[in-house]
């Protein structure tokens, strides 16, 4: 320390420090000066204003499911005896899927065979005994089917919008032996046209007045001795077929079987699944839009869904409801709006995977869009910087869609317009070495 002391002492190194330290000094500040006017000259690059086609959407998601679809699990516990299907199978309403071994069940199963048995011969009985009410009770049968008939066949001509139709063209030709017209068909699917719905509904009413008719008949001649015997007897039919239709899996409905956990030889018990089934030809997604864009939604909007199970696959539909009524999902209120899809042959497809969902609102139409990064924000709204004149003039814009990189935007813009595009957290303050605030 005394070294130092002794050197400072001497005039001549004092001297050549003050003026080591003000170079240093001078040197310091240059740089600050130096750095800022670097980093002012980097703050803009510019972007051009672009015309973009595109369509306005809405994303949403859901799952993927069908309509109908059916678990089927055992009535009653047993070992399997024999299985009819596989995965993958096509069964129609009333087929027996799988069998218990009726000796492996309960004595009470095993006895309603018999049960069943003697209840429809003496059902058969009582209603051969007058050949009248025998005919009565076929005849309300008839007429109790056609009605069903004729009310489902409406309902499916109301709701469903890809019913099969025939379109028949005639086109007038010349030929070589003169003119004359030429007939092709077009086949198609679409929503049923008005005049096979009022067909319907008519014969609706006719299938009712026959079955009322009917019933009447059937009501007329039971009042005989025998009435109470047959309704009995009917009674013990049914009770009886419940019980030995526990032994086995039935197909509710027409459709595909997509999985079999029973096996020839396992034991189960009631209430264990053992197939699922479902008709894939009546796929659905139900996606969850939130309420500020519910409003832009409509019924018959085209939509393309994918499925994060099967990514490369596009499936299209169109919206066939949307309900009126929100619900609240994490804190944010979503309607539900359901989506069916066109048929898909060929192709797994599996019910409950997740479904992205792209709703279509409008037809692609031309919109301008700017970069992302170009595009500022503050109190009064969100604003670029277009070159005019040579100078940056700025132009309020509201964003729209996103395309990659870009935003879509309206605003006093023009198609190939310049924009500057600022760096934001650009500047640079010179620290003050000599002490005190900046000036």
């Amino acid at each position: 320390m005394n070294a130092i002391l002794n050197l400072w002492k001497n005039k001549k190194i004092k001297n050549w420090s003050i003026v080591i330290i003000a170079l240093i000094v001078v040197a310091l500040v240059g740089l600050g000066f130096s750095s800022a006017n670097a980093s002012d000259t980097s703050v803009a690059a510019e972007a051009t204003v672009v015309s973009l086609d595109v369509a306005e959407t809405i994303e949403s998601s859901g799952s993927l499911e069908a309509q109908p679809f059916a678990s089927l699990d055992w009535k009653t516990s047993g070992v399997v005896e024999a299985v009819n299907v596989r995965p993958g199978d096509f069964v129609k309403a009333g087929d027996i899927l799988v069998m218990l071994d009726p000796t492996s069940t309960s004595a009470g199963i095993v006895s309603a065979q018999a049960d069943l048995v003697n209840a429809q011969k003496k059902l058969e009985d009582l209603l051969t005994s007058s050949t009248g009410l025998a005919q009565a009770a076929i005849d309300l049968k008839n007429a109790q089917e056609d009605y069903d008939d004729a009310v489902n066949y409406l309902h499916y001509l109301q709701v469903d919008t890809k019913v099969p139709q025939t379109k028949y063209l005639a086109e007038l030709v010349q030929t070589r032996n003169g003119w004359k017209y030429e007939y092709t068909t077009e086949n198609f699917k679409g929503p049923a046209p008005e005049d096979w719905i009022i067909e319907a509904e008519n014969d609706l009413a006719l299938k009712k007045a026959e079955l009322e008719d009917a019933q009447r008949e059937y009501d007329r001649l039971l009042a005989g001795e025998t009435s109470s015997d047959v309704i009995a007897a009917q009674a013990q039919v049914d009770a009886a077929q419940a019980t030995v239709n526990s032994l086995s899996i039935i197909a509710p409905f027409d459709g595909e079987v997509l999985s079999v956990d029973s096996r020839v030889g396992d034991v189960v018990s009631t209430g264990e699944l053992s197939v699922n089934i479902a008709d894939m030809d009546q796929l659905y997604v139900e996606a969850q839009v939130d309420e500020s864009d519910v409003a832009n939604v409509k019924l018959g909007n085209q939509a393309e869904v994918t499925l994060d199970a099967v990514p490369d696959l596009v499936l299209t539909g169109s919206v066939v409801s949307i309900n009126p009524v929100g619900e609240v999902v994490g804190g944010l209120v979503k309607y539900t709006v359901r989506v069916e899809l066109e048929t898909v042959q060929g192709v797994f497809l599996p019910l409950g995977s997740t479904a992205n969902v792209v709703i279509k609102l409008s037809d692609v139409q031309a919109v301008l869009a700017v970069p992302m990064v170009a595009i500022q924000n503050d109190s009064k709204g969100e604003y670029v910087w277009a070159v005019r004149g040579g100078e940056p003039v700025r132009v309020d814009v509201v964003g729209g869609s996103i395309v990659g990189e870009l935003v879509a935007v309206t605003g006093d813009l023009q198609d190939g317009e310049t924009l500057q595009i600022v760096a934001r957290g650009s500047s640079f303050t010179a620290p003050n070495l000599f002490g005190g605030g900046n000036e």
